[in-house]
């Protein structure tokens, strides 16, 4: 059968510390971030689209864009207390017990939009229903010639 892909790209200037890296990503840095979401589908709705994008960039941009200008560090790192005493709260991510690495980003957002496409989402005339698409996986480009993702 075949099936139907669209994909939503959002991007953000991310930061992040490797605080296990043996060189200098172990200190704050920061990349442009490229995110591309895509989900499928083997129908198209009454108006001819597997699902709005609009619709897509509603439901999953206010989670993506908390990386934007925000820093993601292990929950371990010696330095989070510091960080968390200096910054305001959002700017600051934690990833408990592990690395933010951009294979960790990328499957932290699939987790988010996986369970967002499973409850469906709703706002104004804008609508995902429940099922309506599956996610298939979650690209993060942390340079313009790397990237890692997460999916089926």
């Amino acid at each position: 059968m075949a099936t139907y892909r669209v994909c939503k790209t959002f991007t953000v200037e991310s930061g992040h510390m490797l605080s296990k890296h043996p060189e200098r990503c172990k200190y704050p840095h920061g990349h442009t971030r490229t995110i591309e979401v895509v989900v499928a589908g083997d129908r198209l709705d009454a108006n001819g689209m597997l699902v709005d994008f609009k619709a897509l960039k509603l439901a999953l941009s206010d989670y993506i864009e908390r990386y934007d200008h925000s820093m993601a560090v292990n929950s371990n790192d010696p330095l989070l207390p510091s960080m968390k005493a200096i910054y305001p709260a959002d700017a600051v991510i934690v990833f408990e017990d592990r690395e933010p690495t951009t294979e960790a980003i990328a499957r932290d957002i699939h987790d988010f939009v996986a369970r967002t496409l499973e409850q469906g989402f709703k706002l104004d005339h804008y609508r995902i229903e429940p099922g309506q698409v599956r996610l298939e996986r979650v690209r993060v480009w942390e340079t313009p010639s790397s990237w890692a993702e997460y999916g089926v």
